[in-house]
């Protein structure tokens, strides 16, 4: 999977200002806002790149376009999550999917504290998926054994880091599918 899709829909309930409100959400959560020269009912943000996609721990900092749909008091919201470099876990779903309802939420309450409810559920993540380095270890050295033995009778030395990785990212991508599975029953 390399993009996660998402759209909300709702009515705010109170007459506030909701461009106002969006775009603090946004930026306060590190999204850079696109000036949209087409319509002021529609408001753009992205962040990260495909490049920061490869090093960030953080599935909020991954390469996203946020469009953002407000009439009157409807707002309407496509969230595009480009996840390429990343095997995503539940865990990163569910905090992209707590990230937007705390945005729902902060526009139905203004009063709401979005950013240690955001905080909080990214360390809860990072936590979670701790779990995972362990496996890719364990993946790592399961791969890169044979590998530096096959590197020692060839004389090649590249070849243990290539089992290495290998084994890695096989045993991490095993684990989140089987995790995936799981969830899913």
């Amino acid at each position: 999977m390399t993009a996660i899709k998402k759209t909300i829909g709702f009515k705010a309930l109170e007459s506030t200002d909701l461009r106002k409100m969006t775009i603090e959400y946004f930026q306060k959560s590190g999204f850079k806002h696109i000036d949209n020269k087409t319509t002021d009912n529609i408001i753009i943000f992205e962040r990260g790149s495909i490049t920061s996609n490869m090093w960030t721990f953080n599935p909020l900092n991954w390469k996203s376009t946020i469009d953002i749909e407000i009439s009157g008091q409807d707002v309407k919201a496509n969230f595009n999550i480009n996840a390429t470099g990343q095997i995503p876990t539940n865990k990163d779903e569910l905090l992209w999917e707590t990230f937007i309802g705390n945005y729902q939420k902060y526009l139905l309450d203004s009063k709401f504290d979005f950013l240690a409810e955001n905080s909080k559920a990214l360390n809860t993540n990072k936590r979670k998926n701790l779990k995972y380095s362990g496996w890719a270890a364990l993946g790592g050295l399961i791969g890169g054994l044979p590998a530096g033995l096959i590197a020692y009778w060839t004389g090649i030395n590249t070849i243990v880091s290539i089992g290495a990785a290998g084994g890695a990212i096989a045993l991490l991508t095993m684990k989140i599918n089987d995790d995936k599975k799981k969830n899913a029953l």
